[in-house]
């Protein structure tokens, strides 16, 4: 194998393990029975729009990121690099 690969193998499997973490860490949308009952008459304009900035937010897009490199480098490690 070529340092190349094995750099590349190696970072795949800490991005899978990253995107694992994540993924399971996330809370998903009406993942509380309260949520689908509950009215939202609480909900503020910041609370609805302003979510950019929140940590839900930078899960959200550490997630994305993290799926873009997990998909370009199975693309890259499935490639025949000379066998």
């Amino acid at each position: 194998m070529s340092g190349i690969r094995i750099a590349a193998t190696v970072i795949y499997i800490v991005v899978s393990a990253v995107l694992v973490y994540f993924i399971f860490k996330g809370k998903g949308d009406g993942a509380d029975l309260s949520g689908g009952i509950v009215s939202r008459q609480n909900d503020t304009y910041f609370s609805v729009h302003g979510k950019k900035h929140t940590e839900d937010a930078l899960r959200e897009r550490v997630t994305i990121i993290g799926i873009i490199i997990f998909l370009v480098l199975s693309i890259l490690l499935n490639m025949s690099w000379g066998y």
